[in-house]
């Protein structure tokens, strides 16, 4: 079934396609990239084109960012290259600014289809705003721990990767919290998932603004600390320590909360930097217990960083 519409059937269905919808907008710009033409749309954007003596540009809706990516876009189109696909920007407009766009723009021509000697540009915008935010929340969600909102496994090997890659200067930190099996098992889950949101916050309190958190694995948490120097790294793992350090009582026992922690020298290996970080969080643990064996009540319940920082880290302790 072949689709013969006429000129008059054409302009009713792009009416009813355009008329009074931010969705859609269609366009025609000169070779220059004045809006010429627009449907009726492109007034809710903010750029009606009678309030105009001079026509606005087509990059005139662009946020600064975008513009290189759709001025060579409509250069390409402008020169006639035909079967440009879909490219996204973000809108520059009053009230508007930031919601996503897409455009597809092609060559014009003439009413016997030969190309437009004058290189006029077509142009169709859509809004895409719902889509992209959704886009990100997923991939936020990808990234992110649902329990206590830090970063997860997946994201931490992205940024220790990327902090080696850079030859970032600064330190890993991992952290395990002891107990947590006799916490599930006395106080139940919900009280163990308490403990972990509440471990998170301490990280929160203590870190720098702009240290990477991140849960790992279940009762294992890191932190990445660029540009500081070993003594800022163990001040604030030990920091983060005793915030956390005090006791959990419960109708027939009591648990002390309590964190191991390890801290190792970002290398020039990720899996290197980790393993030793892991480490140096064993031998913390080893020395806790032996602590506990000793009867030194003080070690159990505040554990002590490791004095001793995991391998090449002692040429940066000054």
């Amino acid at each position: 079934m072949a689709l013969d519409f006429s000129a008059g059937d054409f302009a009713r269905i792009f009416d009813l396609a355009t008329n009074d919808t931010l969705d859609i907008v269609v366009i025609e710009c000169d070779a220059e990239g004045f809006i010429l033409k627009a449907s009726h749309g492109l007034s809710g954007l903010g750029s009606p084109i009678p309030a105009f003596l001079v026509p606005p540009r087509l990059e005139d809706l662009v946020a600064p960012p975008d513009i290189p990516r759709i001025r060579g876009e409509f250069a390409m189109a402008a020169g006639g290259q035909e079967d440009r696909g879909w490219v996204e920007f973000r809108l520059q407009q009053p009230g508007l600014g930031g919601r996503w766009f897409a455009l597809r723009l092609s060559p014009a021509g003439t009413q016997d289809g030969t190309p437009d000697p004058a290189c006029r540009v077509l142009g169709v915008m859509r809004d895409v705003h719902e889509r992209r935010m959704l886009e990100e929340r997923l991939f936020a969600a990808r990234l992110t721990d649902p329990l206590t909102a830090l970063t997860n496994r997946v994201a931490f090997d992205c940024m220790l990767e990327h902090a080696v890659e850079n030859r970032q200067s600064g330190w890993l930190a991992l952290f395990s919290i002891g107990q947590m099996r006799a916490i599930n098992h006395h106080l139940g889950h919900q009280a163990g998932d308490a403990v972990l949101k509440g471990f998170g916050d301490v990280l929160r309190t203590v870190m720098r603004t702009g240290d990477t958190l991140s849960r790992i694995a279940d009762a294992t948490f890191a932190v990445l600390i660029l540009d500081a120097t070993l003594a800022d790294a163990c001040h604030l793992a030990e920091r983060a320590l005793q915030l956390f350090a005090g006791d959990l009582e419960c109708r027939t026992t009591t648990l002390s909360l309590s964190a191991n922690s390890g801290l190792a020298e970002i290398g020039s290996n990720a899996r290197d930097t980790l393993r030793r970080a892991e480490l140096e969080m064993v031998r913390s643990k080893a020395g806790a217990n032996a602590s506990r064996r000793r009867g030194q009540a003080a070690s159990q319940r505040t554990p002590r960083l490791p004095t001793r920082a995991a391998p090449g880290s002692a040429r940066r302790a000054g």
